[in-house]
C-alpha cells in the first residue's frame, strides 16, 4: 500500500499530465470530468473514525481532542475545495437575500 506521502506525489503528478494536457490536448485527458467529481465528493464526504473503533486505547478528553483535531483538518480541507472551486452558499431566499443569477 501507498504511504500517504507517495500518494501525494502521485496525485500531483497526475494533476501535472492534466494541467499538460490543457496546453497540448492530444488523446484521453488523464483525468477526466467525472473522475474530478467523484474524487472530490469522496474528499468531502470523508467521516473520520472514531478513537475507539481505532482500537487506541485513550482518556475521554484525549479521544475528544484527537477526534476534534481530525475533524478541524478534514474541515480545512474542504474549506480549501470550497475556496477553489468559488463556491458560493445557497442564500436564503425567505431572508430576502437575492439569488445568485440575481446579483
Amino acid at each position: 500500500m501507498a504511504t500517504p506521502v507517495a500518494r501525494r506525489a502521485g496525485v500531483r503528478a497526475m494533476l501535472d499530465r492534466d494541467e499538460a494536457y490543457d496546453q497540448d490536448p492530444k488523446g484521453e485527458p488523464p483525468i477526466s470530468v467525472p473522475r474530478y467529481r467523484r474524487a472530490l465528493r469522496a474528499a468531502i464526504d470523508v467521516v473520520p473514525e472514531l478513537v475507539t473503533e481505532q482500537g487506541m486505547p485513550r482518556s475521554a478528553v484525549e479521544a475528544e481532542a484527537y477526534s476534534a483535531g481530525v475533524r478541524d483538518a478534514l474541515d480545512t480541507v474542504v474549506g480549501v475545495i470550497a475556496q477553489e472551486i468559488e463556491y458560493v452558499g445557497i442564500p436564503d431566499l425567505s431572508a430576502g437575500e437575492p439569488s445568485r443569477t440575481d446579483a
